[in-house]
């Protein structure tokens, strides 16, 4: 009956418009009881404004009651789903959140009044005192009464059993799976009820069980079974039914499980367009060369000049470009990856800078934004800048001149932010020679120079690598790697990496796909490295030293010869450092 009282009280004021003056002496002390329940309770209008807003709404939300009545919901709960309510016209039930480390459960069921929609209203529960509200309980019969109607009241099947097994509560949502009334299941003991009920066992140990499977009349369901313990003795013991059916469980699990599914993918989506991925701690070495490569993007970072980042294939070039990004300033706007090798050449211009309506057969309608304009505030990478064509290359240095962009089609400009990062595994300097790439473009992109090191010259960072690409994959892979043989470690150690550390990386990534007893060995490496561990027991540990290094002197001298003796040339040449060529050199007194 209080309820219902409740109700009309609240559908009184809705009638009102909010009057805060109500006459009626019934209403009087039903906002009394409303200020005397321990659950927060609120109510709105159809507009959305608030009607009632009772003393345990003011201590879970920190707002006074003369502050709440009257205003738009959204501006006292921004997050409440009343407004929702209101809108759909169906109730809410067993809703979680937090606010702070509190945590409650709110139903919110709309006000319905001649078949029309006039209010919302919402009961809050503080779930984290649950436990201490039973542990308080004096007399489990004395508030027989009260626990009744919020039994009654809740969406949940619910069972309550004294410390000798006999049911002294049970709602009405647990009473029907049992095609019984509540009043007819009181005072029998619940294995008359439920066969193979498990609650007396709980009561004997003491200990909750979550999550169980319970066949109640013909119908299989998940329920939790708590203990109700007082000053360290079981009083009871408390039988819920969390989901009805294994059908409404997996039906909850597979909607969780395609949420996520969606969540990633978007996630995903995000940083691809809106942000870069990694930054300086996925920069693995710790070898004077990338030390100093760190270090150099820390102080580069902080501008806005134009970098171009130049290394062979596989050194970690995109890696060098997303850590410059979230370095810098503009770490939080977007960073736009464009390969310009990957691009057919037709579709490159429009990629970039965009093109309107109608500008060629095929176009969008409306047109397209470029990924110049997609990267404004932020950063845009250029990946194999030296494929990029003369005609793409003169509107590339236009905008870097003029830092505005123009698309296909249209009849004016549209100034851009951008910093520009390119990067390329070409000789630029061949391409200059050969007129295959502008001379201006090149030094307005070289600006700031990054050479990366290929994996050749940083060995020392080998074992760092290895362990790096080890931990990936055990948690790709879900497996536990015991070892890495001493064979393929000499391997590894000999080999000259052509491919850089994209190599070493593809080349565990298959070990972890064919290997056994949880080892790497030379069996699961690829034929060519195992050929190359072949070579190597042919020769005795001093000979094939001696004949790396005879290779080694007979390149630098052959590299010095071609070029006349340019380092700088030769080094390039080489593929190495200046400064390894010096040390090269020294070393075999060149």
């Amino acid at each position: 009956m209080i309820v219902e009282y409740i109700f009309h009280y609240i559908l009184n004021i809705q009638k009102r418009k909010m009057s805060r003056v109500v006459d009626d002496g019934r209403a009087k002390d039903l906002r009394k009881i409303l200020d005397s329940i321990h659950n927060g309770v609120v109510a709105v209008d159809k507009d959305g404004r608030i009607t009632v807003f009772n003393k345990a709404m003011e201590r879970i939300f920190a707002i006074p009651a003369e502050e709440a009545i009257g205003a738009p919901i959204y501006d006292i709960i921004p997050y409440t789903g009343l407004l929702r309510v209101l809108t759909t016209g169906k109730a809410h039930i067993g809703r979680k959140f937090n606010i702070g480390a509190q945590v409650y459960l709110a139903n919110r069921t709309p006000i319905v009044d001649n078949g029309e929609v006039v209010g919302a209203v919402g009961v809050i529960q503080d779930v984290t005192e649950f436990q201490a509200v039973v542990d308080e309980l004096e007399s489990v019969k004395d508030l027989q009464g009260t626990l009744a109607t919020v039994l009654d009241a809740a969406y949940e099947g619910l069972l309550v059993i004294n410390n000798e097994g006999y049911i002294t509560m049970v709602n009405q949502a647990f009473a029907g799976l049992l095609n019984a009334s509540p009043g007819s299941l009181v005072g029998k003991h619940v294995t008359q009820v439920i066969e193979d009920s498990r609650m007396p066992i709980v009561v004997q140990t003491g200990v909750p069980e979550v999550g169980e499977l319970q066949r109640i009349n013909d119908q299989e369901v998940i329920i939790q079974r708590v203990p109700i313990i007082k000053d360290g003795k079981t009083l009871g013991a408390v039988g819920k039914i969390m989901f009805k059916g294994v059908a409404e469980l997996n039906a909850l699990v597979s909607k969780v499980s395609c949420l996520n599914t969606e969540l990633a993918y978007y996630k995903d989506e995000v940083r691809k367009y809106r942000g870069a991925r990694y930054g300086l701690q996925h920069i693995i070495g710790e070898s004077k060369e990338m030390v100093n490569l760190k270090d150099t993007i820390r102080r580069i970072a902080l501008s806005n000049s134009t970098i171009l980042i130049r290394g062979e294939t596989g050194t970690g070039k995109e890696l060098v470009a997303h850590a410059i990004h979230m370095e810098s300033a503009r770490k939080y706007a977007p960073f736009i990856q464009v390969n310009c090798a990957a691009i057919p050449e037709h579709l490159l211009e429009s990629e970039l800078f965009g093109y309107e309506e109608g500008a060629f057969t095929g176009a969008r309608k409306g047109g397209q934004i470029g990924k110049f304009q997609l990267a404004h505030g932020g950063t845009i990478f250029l990946d194999e800048i030296g494929d990029m064509s003369l005609s793409l290359q003169a509107k590339l240095l236009r905008i870097l001149q003029e830092k505005e962009v123009e698309r296909l089609g249209a009849t004016k400009t549209t100034p851009v932010d951008v910093r520009v990062i390119a990067a390329t595994n070409t000789d630029l300097e061949q391409l200059l020679e050969k007129g295959l790439f502008r001379e201006d473009l090149f030094y307005r992109l070289n600006v700031v120079s990054l050479r990366l090191p290929p994996l050749r010259e940083r060995m020392e960072d080998l074992e760092l690598l290895v362990e790096h690409f080890c931990q990936k994959f055990q948690k790709e892979f879900n497996l536990t790697l015991k070892s890495v043989s001493k064979e393929v470690w000499e391997v590894f150690r000999a080999y000259r990496w052509p491919g850089n550390v994209r190599e070493l990386e593809h080349v565990l990534e298959r070990a972890f796909n064919v290997m056994e007893d949880n080892c790497i060995t030379l069996k699961e490496l690829p034929l060519y490295l195992q050929r190359q561990a072949g070579k190597m027991k042919e020769y005795e540990p001093h000979q094939l030293q001696q004949i790396l290094d005879e290779a080694e002197k007979k390149a630098v001298i052959e590299a010095l010869k071609a070029v006349g003796g340019n380092k700088a040339k030769a080094a390039q040449r080489l593929g190495i450092s200046r400064a390894w060529l010096y040390r090269l050199m020294g070393k075999h007194g060149i």
